[in-house]
């Protein structure tokens, strides 16, 4: 029973904390990024955060294009969670990454600091090649609903022909 009771404490004295993300329009999404890149992950290196309390990943982009802003033709990202040695650390609502992974990322960079994704996973689109036309599609984050429900089978969430997104990109820009 004393033993219960210690583990019960020590459970209740651990901070607990909680990330609320509130769901942007793909126009806050736009104006709220310094760049959208497209291009191929080719490097995922976890490492520990500078307080040694948590693990973060650099994600290493090849970049294709960009449809907003210039980070270069190599573009480093910081993400919260990864693993480091034999540790993970799983971050619900965080964006996972693979070598050779095809994506759009919205950025955004302030002064010299590593660019982090815009929205968390609101700011990962998908890219992959339709099996019908064999051409590269874009494919919008499931979290990407804004203040409207999501509807299975929803046009709007149809993917894009990496052209059609970028247009969409320079619309929304043009808006702001």
């Amino acid at each position: 029973m004393r033993t219960f009771v210690v583990a019960c404490l020590t459970v209740l004295s651990v901070p607990l904390s909680a990330i609320t993300v509130t769901p942007l329009s793909f126009s806050e999404l736009v104006a709220a990024s310094s760049a959208v890149v497209r291009g191929r992950v080719s490097d995922v290196r976890g490492q520990w955060t500078a307080d040694r309390r948590g693990i973060e990943s650099l994600v290493t982009i090849d970049a294709a294009e960009y449809f907003k802003g210039d980070l270069g033709a190599r573009v480093t990202v910081r993400v919260p969670g990864g693993q480091a040695g034999g540790f993970v650390n799983i971050i619900p609502g965080a964006p996972s990454f693979a070598e050779g992974d095809a994506v759009v990322l919205f950025l955004t960079a302030s002064g010299p600091s590593m660019p982090v994704v815009t929205g968390t996973t609101q700011g990962v689109y998908r890219v992959a090649r339709d099996l019908r036309t064999r051409g590269l599609v874009v494919v919008p984050p499931l979290i990407d609903a804004g203040p409207t429900r999501l509807v299975r089978g929803d046009l709007e969430r149809r993917p894009l022909s990496v052209e059609a997104f970028g247009a969409a990109v320079a619309i929304a820009r043009e808006s702001r």
